[in-house]
């Protein structure tokens, strides 16, 4: 077999890979379009509605975040739901976003420096506002500081459609933790009953929502069953 031959033999299943994962691709596409897409209508509409509600009645809803130097947690209240969308045509982003605010301003004075660095980490994984003066010996170390916390926290709840998993993946911003948590969901997951409970989830009154009540020895043979059926 000559040079061109060979060439030729590796193009050949050059395209053909490409031509399979093209297929492949837009099989992923339909099926998206097809099953996940009207399951993220349903729930920017829920979502939606549910915003405008809770915007105009104010409903109280209150939540608890360890922000205090010890760790005690501190209260703070939810308010201003405000939804929006990638795109109004194919819908793979909702992103429901509001801010829990602190009653009053909280003030702690402390001492050591690496407390101080700590707390500041913490305060900063939050990304809530505060102002921090310092009190330095003559030396210019760092003796103590005075900390007022002023918040929000910053919360969003996103729901993300993913083409090539062919799921809805939860991800929670700052919702219960600094940071992100991220859940994933097959389109036979998100039903009324899902929908409903991600409502009352996200007002704190379903805390449940996203968690197995099971034995230990369960949980890994569940997470590979998981694993298994998202490929």
């Amino acid at each position: 077999m000559g040079i061109l031959d060979d060439l030729k033999n590796q193009s050949e299943v050059q395209k053909a890979k490409e031509e399979q994962e093209k297929q492949r691709q837009a099989d992923l596409l339909k099926y998206y379009q097809e099953n996940l897409h009207p399951k993220m209508l349903q729930l920017y509409t829920f979502l939606n509605e549910f915003s405008e509600h809770l915007n105009y009645i104010k409903t109280e809803t209150f939540t608890d975040y360890p922000v205090s130097p010890d760790g005690s947690m501190q209260q703070f209240q939810q308010s201003g739901y405000k939804v929006t969308i990638d795109s109004a045509k194919e819908v793979k982003e909702i992103n429901l976003h509001f801010n829990c605010c602190l009653n009053e301003l909280l003030v702690f004075e402390i001492e050591n420096s690496d407390r101080i660095q700590r707390y500041t980490d913490l305060l900063n994984s939050y990304r809530l506002e505060f102002d921090r003066t310092d009190n330095k010996n003559s030396n210019y170390e760092l003796v103590s500081s005075k900390f007022k916390v002023t918040g929000p926290v910053s919360v969003n709840v996103i729901l993300q459609g993913d083409v090539d998993t062919s799921s809805i993946h939860l991800i929670l911003k700052n919702f219960e933790k600094p940071g992100f948590v991220k859940h994933s969901f097959k389109e036979r997951h998100i039903t009324e009953e899902f929908i409903d409970g991600l409502g009352r989830f996200i007002l704190r009154q379903n805390p449940e929502f996203l968690k197995l009540d099971i034995a230990d020895e369960h949980k890994e043979v569940i997470r590979q069953n998981i694993e298994a059926d998202m490929k």
